[in-house]
């Protein structure tokens, strides 16, 4: 049900762009950064939490105005302010790895919004980089059930399977191919768009682990109850947060 109601969300705001993107991804950096630091800070956790969506918002805002640099930049000045109050303070510390939150958080934000911009294209590119992520876990979940097999790294993810990886490569392989026929229409060979989806396919795997390793360093099962049935928004970005940086380089490349 939450699926139901979300997805169209999602596709809207990626089809209309403009203002009701940029508002969707404000939400979901929110969102993120209150998860991020309720789980990663025991004290002030309220000003942590203000400080982190404060400094995003304004980055995520700089780069909708087309100032990227400067809304890198900010992100960056955030993780360096969030790193002197949990390193240099005198009294008991915060987690040190608490810093890493504004980055993690914004430069895949910034991305998504960089990606999207405000033609067809950026549309398109945006909602290849959806499908082709969501083709990864399908093909991991389904692959990785139905097969079983050797785990990749039980103390991290118990249930990822090499056989899900695999499955998971090869679902965004197929996508990568599928999506440049019927949106990007790009000059490239298929046999490169099945790379570049498997490598996009072990980042999205890479995000999953980055964040399973976060909730199982603070034992908890998801980052958050607010999407009922699916944990919080970091659960359902994980793989999306390290894909965009990449798929925002490669449309660069590409000249889209």
């Amino acid at each position: 049900m939450s699926a139901l109601v979300l997805a169209p969300i999602a596709v809207a705001a990626i089809y209309y762009g403009s203002f009701w993107y940029l508002l969707f991804l404000a939400l979901a950096t929110v969102g993120m950064s209150v998860e991020w630091c309720r789980t990663s800070f025991q004290k002030n956790v309220s000003s942590y939490i203000l400080l982190v969506s404060i400094w995003l918002l304004v980055a995520l805002y700089f780069a909708f105005d087309d100032f990227v640099e400067v809304a890198v930049l900010g992100a960056a000045f955030a993780s360096l302010g969030i790193l002197g109050l949990t390193w240099f303070q005198k009294e008991e510390r915060e987690w040190r790895g608490g810093f890493l939150g504004p980055v993690y958080i914004g430069i895949p934000v910034i991305s998504l919004l960089e990606i999207r911009g405000t033609d067809d294209a950026g549309m398109y590119w945006t909602l290849s980089l959806f499908l082709i992520v969501w083709a990864t876990d399908i093909g991991a979940y389904f692959v990785g059930r139905g097969i079983g097999g050797p785990k990749i790294a039980t103390a991290i993810s118990p249930n990822k399977t090499w056989a899900g990886l695999i499955g998971g490569m090869l679902c965004a392989a197929l996508t990568a191919i599928l999506v440049n026929r019927y949106l990007l229409d790009l000059d490239v060979q298929p046999l490169i768009l099945a790379f570049v989806g498997t490598g996009l396919a072990i980042l999205a795997q890479v995000g999953d682990f980055f964040e399973s390793g976060w909730k199982r360093y603070f034992d908890i099962k998801d980052a958050s109850n607010l999407i009922p049935g699916h944990g919080g928004v970091l659960d359902r970005l994980d793989g999306v947060l390290f894909v965009a940086p990449a798929l925002y380089i490669l449309k660069m490349c590409a000249g889209s």
